[in-house]
Protein backbone atom coordinates (compact mmCIF):
# COMPACT_ATOMS: atom_id res chain seq x y z
CA UNK A 1 0.00 0.00 0.00
CA UNK A 2 2.88 2.55 1.03
CA UNK A 3 4.44 1.84 -2.13
CA UNK A 4 1.42 3.21 -4.23
CA UNK A 5 1.60 5.90 -2.27
CA UNK A 6 4.72 7.21 -2.39
CA UNK A 7 4.75 6.31 -6.24
CA UNK A 8 1.42 8.65 -6.53
CA UNK A 9 3.46 11.38 -4.34
CA UNK A 10 6.19 11.12 -6.88
CA UNK A 11 4.54 11.26 -9.52
CA UNK A 12 2.68 14.12 -8.42
CA UNK A 13 5.34 16.08 -7.90
CA UNK A 14 6.61 15.39 -11.08
CA UNK A 15 4.12 16.39 -12.90
CA UNK A 16 3.86 19.51 -11.58
CA UNK A 17 7.40 20.83 -10.18
CA UNK A 18 8.91 19.30 -13.89
CA UNK A 19 6.86 18.16 -16.59
CA UNK A 20 4.12 20.93 -17.04
CA UNK A 21 7.19 23.78 -16.35
CA UNK A 22 9.19 21.45 -19.10
CA UNK A 23 6.29 21.16 -21.66
CA UNK A 24 5.36 24.67 -22.32
CA UNK A 25 9.24 25.48 -22.85
CA UNK A 26 9.37 22.62 -24.74
CA UNK A 27 12.62 20.74 -23.48
CA UNK A 28 12.22 17.64 -25.09
CA UNK A 29 14.84 15.89 -23.10
CA UNK A 30 13.84 17.32 -20.06
CA UNK A 31 10.12 15.67 -20.68
CA UNK A 32 12.08 12.32 -21.22
CA UNK A 33 14.71 12.47 -18.38
CA UNK A 34 11.58 13.56 -16.31
CA UNK A 35 9.47 10.44 -16.59
CA UNK A 36 12.40 8.36 -16.76
CA UNK A 37 13.62 9.49 -13.27
CA UNK A 38 9.47 9.13 -12.32
CA UNK A 39 9.66 5.67 -13.62
CA UNK A 40 13.25 5.15 -11.88
CA UNK A 41 11.71 6.58 -7.88
CA UNK A 42 8.45 4.84 -8.77
CA UNK A 43 10.23 1.43 -9.31
CA UNK A 44 12.17 1.97 -6.39
CA UNK A 45 8.95 3.35 -4.17
CA UNK A 46 6.70 -0.19 -5.87
CA UNK A 47 9.61 -2.13 -5.01
CA UNK A 48 11.02 -1.45 -1.68
CA UNK A 49 7.12 -0.39 -0.28
CA UNK A 50 6.33 -4.21 -0.96
CA UNK A 51 3.88 -3.51 -3.37
CA UNK A 52 5.20 -6.02 -5.95
CA UNK A 53 6.26 -9.49 -5.40
CA UNK A 54 9.71 -10.49 -6.74
CA UNK A 55 11.73 -13.51 -6.87
CA UNK A 56 14.22 -13.78 -4.63
CA UNK A 57 17.37 -14.96 -6.92
CA UNK A 58 20.76 -14.39 -4.83
CA UNK A 59 22.68 -14.48 -7.92
CA UNK A 60 21.11 -11.71 -9.70
CA UNK A 61 20.64 -9.64 -6.50
CA UNK A 62 24.36 -9.80 -6.40
CA UNK A 63 24.99 -8.76 -9.78
CA UNK A 64 22.27 -5.63 -9.06
CA UNK A 65 24.07 -4.08 -6.15
CA UNK A 66 27.20 -4.74 -7.75
CA UNK A 67 25.85 -2.79 -10.99
CA UNK A 68 25.03 0.53 -7.93
CA UNK A 69 28.58 1.07 -7.98
CA UNK A 70 29.71 2.12 -11.29
CA UNK A 71 26.03 3.67 -11.17
CA UNK A 72 26.42 5.88 -8.42
CA UNK A 73 30.14 7.00 -9.64
CA UNK A 74 28.61 8.18 -12.55
CA UNK A 75 25.55 10.20 -11.12
CA UNK A 76 27.28 12.02 -8.30
CA UNK A 77 30.50 12.69 -10.24
CA UNK A 78 28.64 14.21 -12.95
CA UNK A 79 26.84 16.07 -10.77
CA UNK A 80 30.10 17.39 -9.41
CA UNK A 81 31.60 18.29 -13.00
CA UNK A 82 28.41 19.88 -13.77
CA UNK A 83 28.95 22.23 -10.76
CA UNK A 84 31.95 23.21 -10.75
CA UNK A 85 33.45 22.79 -14.59
CA UNK A 86 30.64 23.59 -16.70
CA UNK A 87 29.96 27.34 -15.16
CA UNK A 88 26.62 27.27 -14.68
CA UNK A 89 24.50 30.58 -15.40
CA UNK A 90 21.58 29.86 -12.64
CA UNK A 91 20.70 26.42 -12.12
CA UNK A 92 23.44 23.77 -11.63
CA UNK A 93 22.63 22.04 -14.85
CA UNK A 94 22.26 25.34 -17.20
CA UNK A 95 26.02 25.11 -18.04
CA UNK A 96 27.49 27.36 -20.37
CA UNK A 97 30.89 25.34 -21.18
CA UNK A 98 31.75 21.55 -22.46
CA UNK A 99 32.94 19.43 -20.26
CA UNK A 100 35.36 17.23 -21.58
CA UNK A 101 36.46 15.66 -18.67
CA UNK A 102 36.31 13.05 -15.58
CA UNK A 103 32.97 11.43 -15.99
CA UNK A 104 31.88 13.28 -19.37
CA UNK A 105 35.24 12.04 -20.86
CA UNK A 106 33.70 8.46 -20.72
CA UNK A 107 30.61 9.14 -21.90
CA UNK A 108 28.54 12.15 -22.86
CA UNK A 109 25.50 11.53 -20.53
CA UNK A 110 27.23 10.22 -17.72
CA UNK A 111 23.56 11.15 -15.57
CA UNK A 112 21.88 8.88 -18.13
CA UNK A 113 23.91 6.99 -18.68
CA UNK A 114 24.68 5.86 -14.64
CA UNK A 115 20.93 6.18 -13.64
CA UNK A 116 20.34 3.62 -16.44
CA UNK A 117 22.70 1.09 -14.86
CA UNK A 118 20.94 1.97 -11.63
CA UNK A 119 17.64 1.33 -13.11
CA UNK A 120 19.13 -2.44 -14.69
CA UNK A 121 20.56 -2.60 -11.20
CA UNK A 122 16.91 -2.15 -9.53
CA UNK A 123 15.38 -4.51 -11.91
CA UNK A 124 18.02 -7.74 -10.48
CA UNK A 125 17.74 -6.85 -7.30
CA UNK A 126 13.94 -6.64 -7.71
CA UNK A 127 13.21 -9.46 -9.92
CA UNK A 128 9.55 -9.38 -11.34
CA UNK A 129 7.57 -8.98 -14.65
CA UNK A 130 6.09 -5.17 -13.36
CA UNK A 131 10.23 -4.34 -12.68
CA UNK A 132 11.36 -5.34 -15.99
CA UNK A 133 8.78 -3.63 -17.51
CA UNK A 134 9.22 -0.43 -16.00
CA UNK A 135 12.56 -0.66 -16.04
CA UNK A 136 12.70 -1.39 -19.68
CA UNK A 137 10.55 1.80 -19.95
CA UNK A 138 13.27 4.37 -17.67
CA UNK A 139 15.85 3.49 -19.69
CA UNK A 140 14.04 4.02 -22.97
CA UNK A 141 13.18 7.56 -21.65
CA UNK A 142 16.75 7.74 -20.51
CA UNK A 143 18.14 7.00 -24.19
CA UNK A 144 15.93 9.35 -26.03
CA UNK A 145 16.37 11.97 -23.50
CA UNK A 146 20.20 11.92 -24.13
CA UNK A 147 19.51 11.75 -28.06
CA UNK A 148 16.95 15.12 -28.01
CA UNK A 149 20.43 16.35 -25.54
CA UNK A 150 22.68 16.32 -28.23
CA UNK A 151 20.63 18.01 -30.64
CA UNK A 152 19.72 20.54 -28.19
CA UNK A 153 23.84 20.65 -27.28
CA UNK A 154 24.79 20.83 -31.27
CA UNK A 155 22.29 23.96 -31.33
CA UNK A 156 23.97 25.60 -28.30
CA UNK A 157 27.68 24.53 -28.46
CA UNK A 158 27.93 24.21 -32.09
CA UNK A 159 30.99 22.33 -34.33
CA UNK A 160 32.45 22.24 -31.02
CA UNK A 161 29.85 19.67 -29.38
CA UNK A 162 30.19 17.77 -32.79
CA UNK A 163 33.80 17.26 -31.76
CA UNK A 164 33.31 16.37 -28.95
CA UNK A 165 30.16 13.88 -29.92
CA UNK A 166 33.00 12.20 -32.24
CA UNK A 167 35.62 11.82 -29.58
CA UNK A 168 33.19 10.43 -26.65
CA UNK A 169 30.31 7.58 -27.36
CA UNK A 170 27.18 8.59 -25.71
CA UNK A 171 27.07 5.62 -23.32
CA UNK A 172 29.74 2.80 -24.50
CA UNK A 173 32.11 3.31 -21.06
CA UNK A 174 33.86 0.80 -22.29
CA UNK A 175 34.78 2.33 -25.68
CA UNK A 176 37.15 5.28 -24.31
CA UNK A 177 38.20 2.79 -21.13
CA UNK A 178 39.40 -0.13 -23.10
CA UNK A 179 40.65 2.21 -26.19
CA UNK A 180 44.81 3.04 -26.04
CA UNK A 181 44.38 1.73 -22.51
CA UNK A 182 41.86 4.58 -21.69
CA UNK A 183 43.96 7.58 -22.80
CA UNK A 184 41.05 9.78 -24.48
CA UNK A 185 42.99 13.65 -24.30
Amino acid sequence: MWGYVICAVIWLAFIFGWLIPVARKRITYEIYEACGLGGFFSLLALNLGGAWTSHDILVLKIIGLILYLPAIFFVVLAFINLRHKGKPEDAWEHTTAIIRGGVYGIVRHPLYFGTSVWTAGVMLVFPSILSSLLGVACIICFWMASKKEDAFNIEKFGDAYKEYMKRVPAWNAFKIIFTKGGSHG
